[in-house]
């Protein structure tokens, strides 16, 4: 459709407007006429706020804006016709008719809503995750209906700056740094921490990837863990009676989320180490004949890793059998 073609139908539209409401018929000639001589419409610029934030939640599309997405233009609302592919459209001088951001790696897109009030939205193109970047710089601009639909006349606003903020949604549980933990205790001690067990998150914030607190899952055991990890034990443990325990623990992120599996934690007791000479007896059978034999072949002095000079030894034994070797041997 032409040019003259769409001016004939907006011409159409004056006389029928005539017959509805003459005040309503007059201004629209006034503004047409206006338009057709060649008056300036597009005089001034259109205005958007200088800075804006923004909060979108992962995984959604609409960006919350303060302040929200309003350009505003001093244009009169002077109506023009103009072709647009098979049709006849009206467009008016002081409208708004794109928000343009400037930036290429922006994953975001404006549109406007209402082109009389200038309001607009800003969206995500595609999905976003926290995880790969939390947060957005960029451009943007609005751009006015200008004086032809060609876009060539249109006026744009200044360059206002967008900061947009990615709000975490809690997708990950905690997952534990080892598969399994493992800890040697001696026996009728009280530890403040047998040892520390420790988990992760892979969320993006503070609030869901830090671990809050950790739980023995395993019942009636005679241990405590409190919320950074640490295991303790809430008895004294007897060697003889329970020489091993297996434990199952779980973690918890700051938004309560369970790890999907929990940790086995293994943790042997040992009995009471007695510094001194072990592997030896004080008795030793002997039949007559049999020839000579070995006395003390694992005989050993244990410091229960303490130093030699603290280890008090009966030697009484040792002394007789060096002063007397013959006497003693088998």
């Amino acid at each position: 459709m032409h040019k003259d073609s769409c001016t004939d139908v907006f011409l159409s539209l004056g006389w029928r407007l005539r017959l509805c409401h003459p005040l309503i018929s007059i201004l629209f000639w006034y503004l047409l006429l206006y338009s057709s001589h060649g008056k300036k419409l597009n005089k001034h610029k259109p205005w958007i706020e200088t800075s804006y934030h923004g909060v979108i939640t992962e995984n959604m599309d609409t960006v919350m804006l303060d302040p929200p997405l309003v350009a505003l233009d001093k244009d009169a609302p002077v109506p023009y016709a103009a072709t647009d592919s098979a049709f006849c459209v009206l467009f008016l001088s002081g409208e708004i008719c794109a928000f343009k951001i400037h930036g290429q790696e922006a994953p975001f897109e404006a549109e406007v809503l209402n082109r009389t009030s200038g309001e607009g939205v800003l969206r995500a193109r595609g999905p976003i995750d926290c995880e790969q970047q939390k947060e957005y710089t960029f451009i943007i601009q609005a751009y006015d209906c200008g004086a032809s639909p060609s876009g060539a006349n249109w006026k744009k606003s200044h360059k206002a700056v967008v900061h947009i903020q990615v709000d975490d949604v809690n997708e990950f549980s905690p997952v534990f740094r080892e598969p399994l933990y493992h800890a040697t205790v001696t026996e009728g001690k009280i530890y403040d921490s047998i040892l520390q067990v420790e988990a992760w998150d892979q969320d993006c914030s503070p609030q869901y990837s830090q671990i809050c607190n950790y739980e023995i899952v395993t019942q009636d055991t005679p241990f405590a863990i409190d919320r950074n990890g640490n295991i303790r034990n809430t008895e004294r443990l007897s060697y003889d009676k329970q020489q091993h325990y297996k434990i199952m623990v779980t973690a918890y992120d700051c938004g309560q989320k369970r790890a999907t599996e929990s940790v086995s934690v293994h943790i042997d007791v040992k009995p009471v180490c007695k510094p001194g000479w072990q592997g030896w007896n004080k008795r030793v059978d002997y039949e007559p004949g049999t020839g000579s034999k070995q006395l003390f072949s694992k005989m050993h002095l244990d410091t229960c890793d303490g130093p030699l000079s603290s280890v008090v030894t009966s030697s009484w034994c040792i002394k007789k059998i060096c002063k007397n070797p013959k006497r003693y041997s088998l």
